[in-house]
């Protein structure tokens, strides 16, 4: 069984940013994926899409109408939440690179939790070999989404239900991220590549 590492925290305070600077060496070997926010010329949020953590690392990028992958999207009636997705590109974004030696899950806890097939793929491969690093959603986070995605009461306890799945899990460690222990976190995130590094069989 792998190892893994997760943050979590308020919307806009770094967590990602701060992933994507220690994990920028290892790019061309990670897999699994990250949530790329969709905004226009006024920055206002359009929507998010899932990216193949293969790809270049945007953390925000331009909305344009037919982009692939999108699973939140503004329309005329408000957001729309396509969990559709989840269940057919989703779980093969994260099939797809059996050969990665890190996997980065950026973010889990959202809308996702409404698929269960989705959420099997994604507890699979916390539990694999491979080491695992990304971001958990907040429980503030889901509640503000909540305003703008229609989404059921019961998505609620499926956070609490993921969150106590992971604390039971003795292969890892969910981080409370903020500002002012940024430094911190940057060194518990490069301790955690050191030590996944120096496994014994990997040489990355």
């Amino acid at each position: 069984m792998g190892e893994f590492l997760f943050l979590k925290g308020d919307s806009g305070e770094g967590k990602t940013t701060l992933l994507f600077e220690c994990l920028k060496p290892w790019h061309r070997m990670t897999g699994g994926f990250y949530s790329q926010r969709l905004i226009n010329e006024d920055r206002i949020t359009m929507g998010f899409r899932m990216v193949p953590a293969g790809e270049e690392w945007i953390p925000a990028a331009s909305y344009k109408k037919g982009m692939t992958n999108v699973f939140i999207e503004q329309t005329e009636n408000g957001f729309h939440k396509n969990l559709e997705f989840f269940k057919t590109d989703g779980i093969e974004i994260l099939r797809s690179s059996p050969e990665n030696r890190l996997l980065l899950l950026d973010e889990i806890g959202g809308i996702e939790l409404l698929v269960p097939e989705f959420m099997e793929t994604v507890l699979g491969c916390i539990d694999s070999k491979v080491p695992c690093i990304g971001v958990l959603k907040s429980r503030k986070n889901l509640e503000s989404m909540r305003t703008r995605v229609p989404a059921q009461q019961e998505l609620d306890k499926l956070h609490s239900d993921l969150e106590e799945t992971l604390k039971k899990r003795s292969n890892g460690r969910i981080l409370t991220f903020d500002r002012e222990r940024k430094e911190h976190i940057r060194t518990e995130i490069r301790e955690f590549l050191r030590e996944c590094t120096e496994k014994e069989g990997n040489t990355w």
